[in-house]
């Protein structure tokens, strides 16, 4: 498919970018605290935080404050009561608010591994692609960064990756392909949302999720994938917790 934007992504080692990382919460404070340590914990550091208080009715969520450089979005009313869908489209009063040239999404139950933003942006960089994603460790007990977890797509889904993709050349030697057009992207969702790095001006030109109730994360990457391919890291560079810690709105 024909792209509306070239992909001329590659500024990144130089400028140094901002990147403005989007997490909405509902209602799991103590998961939160851990996703907002994976990303203040990364290697890169040129990072902005935005939070999106999604209406939470926990204590907790009261005074919320994660030093500097984080902005926090409180709604008024939970977008799910008030909308009847969950994250997708919450995630742009994030973007809507971001300073950063780079846009990077974050469940509140999931976690970062250290060097997820180095590595991302580097590999945008090189291979000159506005989005990208990686792998992930498929979490069904509590996430402890070192213990030994199944991967996401390359392990726990592979048999059934395989058969959605079998009429293809996609996967060869039960490997996804490092780079991801739309036709790949269209006969399955392989996309992990807290491993996804887009560039800001792109996602813009989309206009970012739109308000489904269901399906929403897969919808706005097949939009971005008619505006640039993507790249994909096959390192696991995020801890995906499927167990989808306890809040009552966000599932996954």
């Amino acid at each position: 498919m024909k792209k509306i934007i070239q992909n001329k992504f590659n500024y990144i080692s130089k400028n140094n970018p901002l990147v403005s990382v989007v997490i909405p919460s509902f209602n799991r404070y103590k998961y939160l605290i851990n996703a907002v340590e994976s990303v203040k914990n990364q290697s890169y550091k040129n990072i902005e935080l935005i939070i999106i208080n999604d209406a939470s009715t926990d204590k907790e969520y009261e005074n919320l404050d994660f030093g500097k450089n984080c902005k926090i979005i409180n709604l008024s009313q939970n977008q799910k009561e008030l909308l009847g869908f969950g994250p997708g489209s919450i995630r742009n009063f994030g973007s809507d608010v971001a300073s950063g040239d780079i846009l990077a999404f974050l469940d509140d139950d999931d976690v970062w591994a250290e060097h997820k933003l180095e590595i991302q942006l580097e590999e945008m960089a090189v291979n000159s692609i506005g989005m990208s994603s990686s792998e992930a460790y498929f979490c069904e007990k509590p996430i402890k960064i070192g213990l030994s977890y199944p991967l996401y797509n390359s392990e726990y889904y592979l048999k059934d990756l395989k058969y959605l993709y079998k009429k293809t050349n996609y996967i060869k030697k039960n490997k996804l392909p490092k780079i991801w057009d739309y036709d790949f992207s269209y006969i399955h969702n392989c996309f992990i949302t807290s491993s996804v790095v887009i560039e800001k001006k792109i996602y813009d030109v989309l206009g970012g999720f739109r308000g489904l109730p269901l399906w929403a994360d897969y919808d706005c990457w097949l939009g971005l994938q008619q505006l640039t391919d993507s790249v994909y890291i096959e390192t696991p560079l995020v801890y995906y917790d499927s167990l989808h810690g306890d809040g009552r709105n966000y599932k996954k």
